[in-house]
């Protein structure tokens, strides 16, 4: 069981565990070592094992983990009172000369927080964390900084981190497979919502490296082959897209699932309307929808349950009807829709004839996918918007969004929207563009910048580099100098 847990085939190391059944003589590591495994999708099933085994972890040396595991099992059902209480458990079992321990605790309780979404109270356990100077120790606090990212939807911060993460494990991946897995299926899935191709590349190099994966990582491979998929579609490669999406295909195969596999065909659905295969996409739509019909969706994860905005979306130009059916089931689902959601939401409103219920979702999206960074998505919901409205300001923003994307159909449907006016200045900025312009000629620094307008300092960098394009300048002061002479900035 111990080697098959050290080599993150989860499944394998359970069956075993099951195997010997509830052991009055079974060693406690094993039974915390079942627990953590459950705890990764069964948090319910984790909590009944560790309370279980109550007695024989009192005044055990593993009773610090257990009570820790306790916590966390109770924090993954939201039962955040019966966490913190035995959080304190642990805390009073602490040993103060070990700082694993120290770092142990407050990366548990920093996942309670962001259970909550009390991100600064998580960021609090994190510098706690750091009190472990260890490889180990840095590995697990660089884990959770990834994580309070995600949990804040600074999707360049937490690329950053996960790269850092993966840095840190180096060639020591047998000692951390499973973070190193995790950590990969999370780059990739975040590699299409950053305009950077070298996280593509990173990402894209890693999953070459290690070809076999764990069949307990089956879904996470899933979902980064999708996201590559569309990475490569976004660059205008479209047959590099499918070639991912042939292997997604295999993998939805193996897991058994219609909705995964649905997934990949709404996918392929989506870039031959893009390509202008309207008999091919209506094929795939069918199909897709087909196998959707049956779908028991009160018994499926979260990445199968996106089939039915994704579904919504293609049905939305030419079935209405069967579109509001999809995310209206979908919303039975997740009654807090993601952007995603709420942006799909808004193209049924349009295709239903709500002009005003349509354009409020996409700007509620374009606004999340905007905070977030994403910026393909919140170009493609600016486009949908400047598509409907007829405003300037709209067509504005797909085309700032999509600045990183001119490869890809959405950039050119931006651009067929007709001739941007001439800027007043003689310069075309976008809106965002300018307000950059002005921070950096007040002096403010690019973190300053990112803060005041809730960006992340990776997306200011990218405008300033467009200003300065625009400008003809390669400096700051050099932009200064030339706004001052030509009057679009007062020197003091």
């Amino acid at each position: 069981m111990r080697a098959a847990y050290a080599s993150a085939n989860f499944s394998q190391a359970a069956a075993l565990y099951d195997e010997r059944g509830l052991n009055a003589t079974l060693p406690i590591d094993l039974v915390l070592m079942r627990a953590r495994i459950a705890l990764r999708c069964d948090p319910a099933s984790a909590l009944d094992l560790l309370l279980g085994y109550r007695k024989r972890f009192e005044r055990s040396p593993d009773q610090f983990a257990a009570e820790a595991l306790l916590g966390s099992s109770f924090a993954a059902l939201r039962d955040y009172a019966s966490a913190d209480a035995h959080f304190e458990r642990a805390r009073a079992l602490l040993d103060r000369r070990s700082r694993s321990q120290a770092a142990t605790l407050a990366n548990t309780r920093a996942r309670r927080y962001i259970g909550e979404a009390r991100i600064g109270d998580a960021w609090r356990c994190y510098e706690a964390s750091l009190v472990d100077r260890s490889t180990e120790g840095a590995i697990e606090s660089e884990r959770l900084k990834g994580e309070i990212h995600s949990a804040e939807a600074r999707f360049g911060e937490q690329a950053h981190s996960l790269n850092r993460l993966l840095a840190l494990i180096g060639d020591g991946t047998d000692a951390h497979v499973a973070i190193w897995y995790d950590a990969v299926a999370q780059l990739s899935r975040l590699a299409c919502e950053l305009p950077a191709p070298v996280a593509v590349s990173t990402v894209a190099s890693a999953l070459v490296a290690r070809a076999v994966w764990p069949s307990d990582f089956n879904a996470q491979r899933f979902a980064s082959l999708r996201s590559l998929a569309w990475c490569k579609v976004l660059a205008g490669d479209t047959l590099g897209s499918f070639r991912y999406l042939r292997e997604a295909a295999a993998l939805a195969d193996t897991l058994g699932s219609a909705p995964l596999r649905a997934l990949v065909m709404l996918d392929r659905a989506h870039f031959a309307h893009n390509a202008g295969e309207e008999h091919w996409c209506a094929n795939e739509v069918a199909a897709a929808s087909e196998l959707l019909r049956e779908v028991d969706w009160l018994h499926t994860q979260v990445e199968e349950r996106s089939a039915l905005p994704l579904l919504a979306e293609v049905l939305a130009p030419t079935d209405p009807d069967g579109a509001a059916a999809a995310i209206a089931r979908h919303a039975q689902l997740a009654p807090a829709l993601d952007p995603i959601a709420t942006g799909v939401r808004g193209l049924v409103y349009l295709a239903n004839g709500r002009t005003r219920d349509g354009v409020r979702d996409l700007s509620a999206a374009y606004d999340s996918f905007d905070r977030a960074g994403s910026e393909w998505r919140a170009g493609k919901a600016a486009l949908a918007l400047a598509k409907v409205t007829g405003a300037t300001r709209w067509r504005l923003l797909a085309l700032e969004n999509l600045e990183f994307y001119a490869s890809s159909w959405l950039f050119a449907q931006a651009q067929s929207l007709g001739d941007l006016p001439a800027a007043a200045e003689g310069v075309s900025l976008t809106p965002m563009q300018e307000r950059v312009f002005h921070m950096i000629c007040e002096g403010l620094s690019t973190d300053a910048i990112a803060t005041r307008l809730g960006r992340s300092p990776s997306t200011i960098r990218n405008h300033i580099k467009l200003i300065f394009k625009a400008l003809s300048v390669r400096s700051r002061a050099a932009l200064v100098a030339k706004a001052a002479r030509e009057g679009r900035f007062s020197l003091p």
